[in-house]
C-alpha cells in the first residue's frame, strides 16, 4: 500500500478536493489565521535569539545606512495600502449590488463573509501600519525590533491578499452567472410570438 502522500497525488481530483478544503478553512477563520501568523512571527523572533542563523534580518540590524530598511519597510507598506484599497472597492460592489445572485450570497455566507470581509480589508491595513511602525522603529533606536513588525505586516499583507482574491473570484462567478441568466432571457422568443 502506498503512502498517504502518493496516493494523494495519484487522484489530482482528490488533491484539488483538499486544497479547496483548506482555501476555505482559511478564508471561513480568518480571525484565527491572523493570530496564528502573529504566534509564528512572535516564535520565529524568539528564536533568533537561540539561534542567529534564522534571522534573514541580521544584515539589516547592523548596517548603517538606515535607508535601505527604511525603504524596504515602507515599500511593503505601500503595497499594502493598495491591496486595502482594492479590497475596499471590492467589497462596497458586492456591498452595493442589488443582483439577486449576490444578495442571495451575502445571505447565504452570513456571518462568514462579514467575518472575511473585515478580514480582507483589516489585515492590509494593519500591515500598512506594521510597515510604518517598522520604519519608525528603524530610524529612531529599535534595529533589532522593526524587521519583526515588517514580517508581521508581510504576513498579513500576504493573508489579506489571499482572501480578497478568493473572495473576488466567488463574485467574480457569481457575476458570470448572472449575465447568463440575463443573456438567456434576452434571447427567449415570448410563446406568444411563437404561434403569430
Amino acid at each position: 500500500m502506498g503512502s498517504p502522500v502518493s496516493t494523494l497525488f495519484d487522484n489530482p481530483s482528490r488533491l484539488a478536493k483538499k486544497w479547496r478544503a483548506l482555501i476555505d478553512a482559511v478564508v471561513n477563520h480568518s480571525v484565527l489565521v491572523a493570530v496564528g501568523l502573529a504566534g509564528i512571527v512572535a516564535a520565529h523572533a524568539v528564536s533568533t535569539v537561540f539561534w542567529g542563523w534564522l534571522n534573514p534580518y541580521k544584515s539589516l540590524a547592523i548596517d548603517a545606512n538606515t535607508g535601505t530598511a527604511v525603504t524596504l519597510y515602507l515599500g511593503a507598506a505601500a503595497a499594502a495600502a493598495i491591496v486595502a484599497g482594492f479590497a475596499g472597492v471590492v467589497i462596497v460592489f458586492t456591498i452595493g449590488s442589488e443582483a439577486d445572485r449576490i444578495q442571495r450570497f451575502r445571505v447565504k455566507s452570513g456571518k462568514t463573509l462579514q467575518v472575511a470581509w473585515m478580514a480582507v480589508v483589516a489585515e492590509p491595513f494593519a500591515a500598512t501600519l506594521l510597515g510604518v511602525v517598522a520604519a519608525m522603529i528603524q530610524v529612531t533606536s529599535g534595529k533589532h525590533v522593526a524587521p519583526w513588525f515588517f514580517e508581521l505586516g508581510l504576513a498579513f499583507l500576504i493573508h489579506g491578499a489571499l482572501l480578497l482574491l478568493k473572495l473576488l473570484s466567488e463574485v467574480v462567478q457569481i457575476v458570470h452567472a448572472q449575465d447568463r441568466v440575463a443573456q438567456v432571457k434576452k434571447t427567449e422568443v415570448p410563446t406568444s410570438e411563437l404561434f403569430d
